[in-house]
């Protein structure tokens, strides 16, 4: 999982700056963000799940890495508020990526209302977001929107680093885990 010193600071930290629910026994600190979506690809891939969305447009390294882990990835269009939950209603995933306080590449925050959405279809299909914090602390032109962690902290699996923040060569990040994957992401790691 990490020093349990670190895991302590980190979610300290994270609840501070973030508003996560982050104990330290869920974080596991990882070499970066690649790492815990790959870590996230296995434990879905284990648990029989084969396919998750992914927003669309997105990142490209979303689809490689869920890919590389055996889940095929599943676009999912967005609209000026975020991820059109409409759309992922009418498939039949359980898992969907997001990153919903600073969406790459368009630069959104997910509205509130599509926030709520969103966490209603996870609740809804017993599914599972994977939050990828990208950029979530800077904002120029507003302040920093909390993470979805925080609304629903056992539907959603929160990942982020410092390589923005503090240096890219320290490759130092975290997976912050509902507590019914801990024990099959540690393991993995």
């Amino acid at each position: 999982r990490g020093l349990p010193r670190l895991r302590t600071a980190l979610a300290e930290l994270l609840a501070r700056r973030r508003g996560v629910v982050a104990d330290p026994e869920r974080i596991v600190v990882v070499s970066g963000v690649a790492q815990a979506t790959t870590l996230l690809g296995f434990a879905l891939h284990a648990r029989g799940l084969r396919t998750v969305g992914v927003e669309n447009p997105g990142s490209p390294q979303h689809d490689a890495l869920y890919t590389a882990a055996g889940v095929t990835t599943v676009p999912v269009p967005l609209d000026d508020e975020g991820l059109r939950v409409g759309a992922l209603r009418e498939s039949d995933l359980r898992a969907v990526v997001t990153t919903p306080s600073h969406q790459f590449p368009t630069g959104i925050a997910y509205s509130a209302r599509r926030r709520a959405e969103l966490l209603d279809w996870a609740r809804s299909v017993d599914g599972l977001v994977l939050e990828d914090d990208y950029d979530g602390d800077f904002r120029y032109d507003r302040a920093p929107v909390g993470a979805l962690q925080g609304l629903d902290p056992e539907r959603v699996a929160y990942t982020g680093s410092v390589s923005k923040s503090l240096a890219p060569g320290l490759r130092l990040g975290w997976l912050l885990v509902p507590e019914s994957l801990a024990d099959e992401v540690v393991e993995r790691k």
